[in-house]
């Protein structure tokens, strides 16, 4: 038999977790929370009994029996129950956001300071990926030099499921953590200091603002431009974003098809010349797992051997913060140090 675990939430992640966790051999699913029509779904699905069903996920905390909390329920509960999670003794790992303001996310790391034995992971996914892996393997093997700028630019159509209609800015509260962390993975480095600015095109289907552009200062002197619109016309990028890494030496590039290619640093001394280089698409990194499966496994060997996961609480709110501060500085309409 393997790790306990209770899985809270249903919807189209928690449905995605829930095969992962019943495909590993390392896990025994001893509960499952969400809404009666996901648990009658789930259930027919899955065969899952009746027993282990629970339409109260404080119930299925406080007597599923679990070791291991997976936390896929909607943003707003997601603070509550990784707190309760942890003081009914689990290990967690959660979705994001880790919670609805800095204030929560104070609070819950003064309760995982209280726990320091058990494993807390945020699932940051995009991380896991073979071609981001593949980016950050060639970084550190020194190909193209010091790095001094990233660019990082995402286009996609709207998308009105759920919650994600009614945000003030959806663009930032929803989605850019994950290209903020894969800024911080990539770079090895932390934010301190950005200038934000936020906006709504006229054709956009939400009511908030769905475009940002940031400027970010990195600790290690990288200059990071993101420029972002979940209301998209015409071309899209993948949901990581287009992303180009420069070096002394070259640059790395990420393209919506996820083809990572290097372009060599080589002056033709022409001032006209508009040839387009092929780049050297680089082969991406071999993975037996991706994504949530990919978490699970490590999040597994971090119990069974005592080890710390890459997506740490402490580490994941340096992610959290630079959203934080990128609304700050947008209503603000000033740059904002972390200082």
């Amino acid at each position: 038999m393997g790790e306990k675990v209770v899985l809270l939430g249903l919807g189209f992640w928690g449905s995605r977790w829930l095969k992962i966790i019943l495909d590993s051999p390392r896990c025994e699913l001893c509960g499952v929370a969400g809404s009666r029509k996901e648990l009658d779904r789930a259930a027919t699905e899955f065969g899952l009994c009746k027993e282990i069903l629970y339409d109260d996920f404080r119930k299925a905390i406080r007597q599923s029996g679990a070791n291991i909390a997976v936390v896929v329920l909607p943003g707003a509960l997601h603070f509550e129950a990784d707190c309760m999670a942890l003081q009914q003794g689990m290990h967690v790992i959660t979705e994001k956001p880790l919670a609805m303001s800095l204030e929560e996310v104070e609070k819950l790391l003064a309760v995982k300071k209280e726990h320091p034995g058990q494993k807390f992971m945020a699932s940051q996914n995009y991380r896991w990926r073979p071609h981001n892996r593949t980016i950050k393997r060639t970084l550190e093997s020194g190909m193209v030099g010091r790095v001094e700028s990233v660019l990082i630019e995402f286009r996609r159509n709207e998308d009105l499921q759920g919650y994600r209609g009614g945000l003030a800015c959806p663009i930032l509260e929803d989605m850019s953590i994950h290209h903020f962390d894969l800024l911080r993975f990539f770079t090895r480095s932390d934010c301190e200091e950005v200038f934000c600015r936020t906006w709504r095109p006229s054709w956009s289907l939400y009511p908030g603002k769905p475009n940002a552009e940031a400027i970010f200062t990195i600790k290690n002197g990288i200059r990071a431009f993101y420029t972002a619109t979940w209301a998209a016309r015409g071309r899209e990028t993948s949901w990581d974003g287009d992303i180009t890494i420069t070096g002394e030496k070259g640059c790395i590039r990420l393209d919506a098809d996820n083809t990572v290619r290097f372009f060599e640093h080589c002056p033709t001394g022409a001032v006209l010349d508009t040839g387009i280089q092929p780049g050297v698409v680089l082969p991406h990194e071999a993975m037996k797992q991706t994504e949530m499966a990919y978490g699970l496994e490590q999040f597994l060997d971090c119990i069974e051997q005592n080890l710390t996961p890459e997506t740490t609480l402490e580490d994941n709110v340096k992610s959290y913060v630079m959203v934080a501060k990128c609304l700050e500085s947008a209503k603000r309409e000033t740059p904002l140090n972390w200082g």
